[in-house]
């Protein structure tokens, strides 16, 4: 049986107005220690903004963040899929599109979100035998997907160095955490 993003997805989603400024959604960012936030109009999903989005449009074309809308520096039109698309299909989504968040959606309101790290780790926690086509997908892509095809035996943590201890941890948010603990180490 396969397994439904809308089984693994986050479901407290923050999010903003289009209208608001891009220093009001950064403050939620920091608070929430969250990397996009959804840009909502009438409560309908209608962009997004993520780190990279503040990093091109807002620092590096030196706009005023307490001046600039949501709206002027979001990526409009998110691409989104249903609570019961298949971890695999969302997976293959996100490879065509070269995105790394997929919003989850039902009846046109926000249902949840879904990141590379999300699907992997339920692609990894479920053995799942999904196979993914990785063309012309970017190489970060690759390889988070290409350390799911390892064999069991063969898996390490990319964060283990030689010596055996762990480096960035990122704990229960890792494709390797399994079961309470790091299957690397198990």
């Amino acid at each position: 049986m396969s397994t439904n993003v809308g089984s693994i997805m986050i479901v407290d989603v923050k999010t903003a107005d289009a209208e608001e400024t891009v220093l009001n959604a950064v403050e939620i960012m920091n608070k929430h220690e969250i990397g996009c936030i959804v840009v909502t109009k009438d409560e309908k999903p209608v962009g997004i903004v993520t780190e990279r989005d503040l990093l091109k449009r807002v620092l590096s074309a030196q706009k005023n963040p307490r001046r600039t809308r949501l709206n002027e520096i979001m990526s409009a039109r998110p691409v989104c899929v249903k609570p019961n698309t298949t971890v695999g299909k969302a997976a293959q989504v996100m490879i065509n599109q070269r995105i790394k968040k997929l919003l989850v959606v039902k009846n046109e309101r926000l249902s949840g979100i879904i990141s590379l790290t999300d699907l992997v780790t339920a692609m990894r926690k479920k053995n799942s035998t999904v196979k993914l086509s990785l063309n012309g997908a970017p190489k970060k892509f690759k390889k988070a997907f290409e350390m799911h095809d390892i064999d069991a035996e063969e898996r390490r943590c990319p964060q283990i160095i030689l010596g055996g201890s762990l480096i960035n941890c990122l704990g229960s948010k890792c494709a390797w955490f399994v079961d309470g603990g790091c299957k690397s180490r198990q």
